[in-house]
């Protein structure tokens, strides 16, 4: 009997904002939570951020990491490829998600550190978009006065 649990992170192939609209949000979230609840993987914390992807899970004994994370990319990549067509015009070769992915074990972390860390950092880019939002409003004010 032990901890199963990991702190996953992975991004769209070319990084861009591939999850601009709330719709495609929704979608991989939605992926995600399907996935997990077919192959009994449990999701204690999640965020899909324009640009990449945060995952706190705890795996099934005998489900490997790498096994998870061709289970996570691989299934919402063939979704969102049905349910959008138009990213085969972006993602030409089929490729959805980098190759790459960040993993890290919880069990020398407390799991209240990663869950905090997940949400604060969702708080973070909502900050940072209300600082972007706020200085296009002053510039188009200052613009106006020209």
């Amino acid at each position: 009997m032990g901890l199963n649990q990991f702190h996953f992170e992975w991004c769209p192939k070319y990084r861009n904002d591939a999850f601009d609209n709330r719709n495609v949000i929704k979608f991989v979230e939605d992926s995600i939570i399907r996935t997990a609840k077919l192959y009994k993987i449990l999701i204690h914390s999640m965020h899909v951020a324009v640009d990449h992807i945060h995952l706190f899970v705890s795996l099934p004994f005998d489900l490997s990491v790498s096994k998870a994370f061709q289970l996570f990319k691989g299934r919402s990549a063939h979704e969102l490829f049905s349910a959008f067509p138009s990213f085969r015009l972006i993602f030409r070769k089929g490729h959805f998600w980098s190759p790459g992915k960040f993993c890290r074990s919880i069990s020398n972390v407390k799991a209240e550190t990663i869950r905090r860390y997940i949400e604060k950092h969702q708080f973070k880019e909502l900050n940072q978009s209300i600082r972007e939002a706020k200085s296009e409003a002053m510039q188009m004010r200052l613009a106006a006065f020209c």
